[in-house]
């Protein structure tokens, strides 16, 4: 599965705090970038087999990574649409035409456009939930599907987002280029878990020190 569960405590101001978690999957392989979603393509999925998620999670922001050496630290400007939903596919099975891919819970969660090269993308980026989508793995796989109005097509080219060529358990699919198998770009789903907690193979866990903001 190649994930890992990161438990973050944030204090936010002086009297007021909340736990917030967050697990990214699959594990980045050093000196991989894809293009997709900030460099081409302009309809993305990304299927999360329920094996990489050891709880219930109620989800409220998803983060990508840029750690490639060279890779250019902007986001393409466009019209972006984030989609969640709970689906019956699989990182074996998903593949075109990707609207059979859509669960019946599908929603809308982040909707927003980059207007000029501006949009830092150096390290992490991170993306707000517009409302909270709650996943149970027990119920199916997690689809994140990105929509795009346009691309510059920059194609195999400098904005790079972190992830692998041999992922086990994720799986991307897309519109410009064939399946690969194993090619799936790293996604943190922050948010909180809502147990009971089951086993997660491969899954590492970290404590994050208390972040305190004055």
């Amino acid at each position: 599965m190649n994930a890992r569960i990161v438990l973050a405590v944030l204090l936010l101001g002086v009297s007021h705090s909340h736990a917030r978690d967050e697990i990214v999957t699959p594990e980045n392989e050093p000196g991989v970038g894809l293009c997709a979603p900030f460099a081409c393509s302009v309809r993305i999925q990304q299927v999360f087999d329920s094996s990489n998620f050891p709880s219930r999670i109620k989800i409220d922001a998803l983060d990508l990574f840029n750690n490639v050496p060279n890779g250019e630290g902007f986001v393409e400007p466009a019209h972006y649409q984030f989609y969640l939903s709970t689906t019956s596919v699989s990182s074996n099975t998903i593949a075109a035409p990707v609207d059979s891919n859509l669960g019946p819970d599908n929603r809308l969660v982040a909707d927003f456009t980059i207007a000029d090269f501006n949009t830092n993308f150096t390290t992490s980026f991170r993306i707000p939930l517009a409302s909270t989508f709650t996943y149970n793995p027990r119920r199916g796989n997690l689809l994140l599907e990105i929509r795009k109005d346009h691309t510059a097509d920059f194609g195999d080219g400098p904005i790079y987002v972190d992830g692998t060529l041999h992922a086990s358990g994720v799986q991307q699919v897309n519109d410009e280029f064939p399946r690969s198998d194993g090619q799936a770009f790293t996604t943190g789903f922050v948010g909180k878990f809502v147990g009971p907690f089951a086993s997660a193979p491969q899954a590492t866990l970290f404590q994050i020190p208390a972040v305190v903001s004055q």
